[in-house]
């Protein structure tokens, strides 16, 4: 089944995963350590996105070809295709119920998880000061 969190967090991921290696020492133990309940929360947002526009969005990256002139110094110039990639948004219809319920749910779990990540949090403060 379709859902727009299977979309989101691996992108989430990928997104995270960039970050985390320019990040200090830090940031990255954070990162690491809070994941799940920062995961949590995005699919929290966009839940309560869906809800507020009364439709889901579904997200695919799409290839396309850009043609461009190239030049090598002292050479006649050629095509250089690139490959690059946009975004298309499609409205979705989704069951509203079934999405209060799966909100309720990842609320309840962000709660039981906010403790463990304050404390890795935290620990991650102490053993990587700035």
């Amino acid at each position: 089944m379709f859902t727009l969190s299977n979309l989101r967090l691996p992108a989430i991921g990928i997104a995270l995963t960039f970050l985390a290696a320019c990040a200090t020492p830090q940031k990255q133990c954070i990162a690491r350590e809070t994941a799940e309940y920062r995961a949590v929360t995005a699919q929290i947002e966009e839940l309560e996105e869906t809800l507020e526009r009364g439709y889901a969005l579904h997200r695919q990256t799409v290839p396309f070809t850009e043609a461009r002139i190239c030049r090598v110094t002292g050479n006649e110039p050629y095509l250089c295709p690139r490959t690059r990639f946009h975004t298309i948004e499609t409205p979705v219809s989704v069951d509203m119920d079934d999405t209060r319920k799966k909100l309720a749910r990842l609320k309840v779990q962000r709660i039981k998880l906010a403790p463990a990540a304050a404390t890795a949090r935290e620990a991650c403060i102490r053993a990587y000061p700035e």
